[in-house]
């Protein structure tokens, strides 16, 4: 009878609860320390694929800011973290961008995706703007 045991921290609350967990050929035969299902839920859902949401950041030009909030809409298989966060490496956006704004579909081949988590207007940036600005003073 070959017991392995593992170990997990869950996320889904902010009780963080430590989990105990015993399987016995893939199947959990004993869990402890979680306190409410949705610790037995998480736990489950990582012995199939962990998976997670992404938060990040992307490239935008002719904003306030030179980077965007973004983040996936859904968990996804957290063996493609990476992946998408190279993906989105590469991706320049140019302003306005909306809240909620779809910036990827369907993010590295799932069902996913990566959307905008604030609005980002467009700001015109002269070149001059600081000698045109003390020269509104002066004047």
């Amino acid at each position: 009878m070959n017991v392995e045991k593992k170990h997990f921290t869950c996320v889904i609350c902010p009780l963080g609860c430590e989990i105990d967990v015993e399987l016995q050929n893939g199947k959990v035969v004993s869990m402890e320390g979680n306190k409410c299902q949705k610790g037995e839920e998480f736990v489950s859902q990582e012995l199939e694929e962990a998976m997670r949401i992404l938060t990040t950041t992307v490239s935008i030009k002719g904003a306030k800011w030179a980077m965007l909030p973004v983040r996936t809409d859904k968990p996804i298989p957290k063996r493609l973290l990476s992946k998408v966060i190279e993906q989105l490496a590469t991706i320049e956006l140019h302003a306005p961008v909306r809240m909620y704004h779809v910036i990827v579909k369907g993010i590295a081949g799932t069902d996913a995706n990566v959307v905008a988590t604030r609005n980002m207007k467009k700001v015109n940036h002269p070149k001059n703007a600081k000698k045109d600005l003390i020269s509104r003073k002066e004047g």
